[in-house]
């Protein structure tokens, strides 16, 4: 299975990249970053192929080429609440779905599934008063609507995940597994494994809240390392 990958080089995308890299049914992986990756991961089977695109909104048409046959997309970028922040987070995920559809990536009747990487007390409404995090809260609510509206016009081209994590720990955490649940943590091996399966296998809801994540994630990794043995 080909899959594309954005935000290699931060702290979630980077442990994604490995996940996919390690999972058995993933073959190849476009990863589109700013800049070429600053030390390259284990990758034995030669899976990776990285494109260095500096305008996350303009897809060539050679870009879309070494694309094709991609059947799902991780989109890992984000960046600090700020009006950058809405082109990084809205504009740029509109503008890659867009382009991914039009160039009918995943193949002639195919689905593409599009794993968008928000988070926890993101705000669809708009109009809704929110307390904290506003900025940030309403601009990835609108990215979650801009995707569902393209599936809702696509629905035999493209179907989005959304995976909405609350805070994301170190793989090497110090904070005890037991109380992630009350302190809304995850391990971010944990939301890589996740994130991973459902590019592959899409997952029952499209809405992927931290609970889910969390367990999803533990249970993938436990089952990963017995079929390792």
């Amino acid at each position: 299975m080909k899959i594309i990958l954005t935000g290699p080089t931060g702290h979630i995308g980077s442990n994604v990249l490995k996940a996919a890299l390690a999972h058995p049914d993933i073959t190849s992986i476009i990863a589109f970053s700013r800049r070429q990756l600053p030390t390259a991961p284990p990758d034995p089977e030669k899976k990776l192929r990285v494109v260095v695109q500096t305008d996350f909104t303009k897809y060539s048409d050679e870009t879309l080429k070494v694309c094709a046959g991609a059947q799902a997309c991780i989109w890992g970028m984000g960046v600090g609440n700020s009006e950058k922040s809405r082109s990084v987070i809205v504009d740029s995920t509109v503008a890659a779905a867009k382009a991914f559809i039009d160039g009918q990536l995943a193949g002639e009747g195919k689905k593409l599934r599009f794993v968008l990487l928000s988070g926890m007390f993101v705000e669809k409404d708009q109009e809704k008063k929110l307390w904290f995090m506003t900025e940030g809260r309403r601009i990835r609510g609108e990215a979650e609507l801009e995707l569902m509206k393209m599936q809702k016009e696509h629905p035999e081209a493209f179907i989005a995940y959304v995976a909405r994590p609350g805070v994301v720990t170190a793989t090497n955490s110090l904070f005890p597994a037991l109380l992630e649940p009350l302190a809304r943590f995850i391990n971010v091996d944990d939301l890589a494994a996740k994130m991973v399966d459902t590019a592959i296998n899409g997952h029952t809801t499209q809405m992927l809240e931290q609970d889910v994540l969390r367990d999803e994630g533990k249970r993938l990794r436990k089952q990963a390392l017995v079929d390792s043995r």
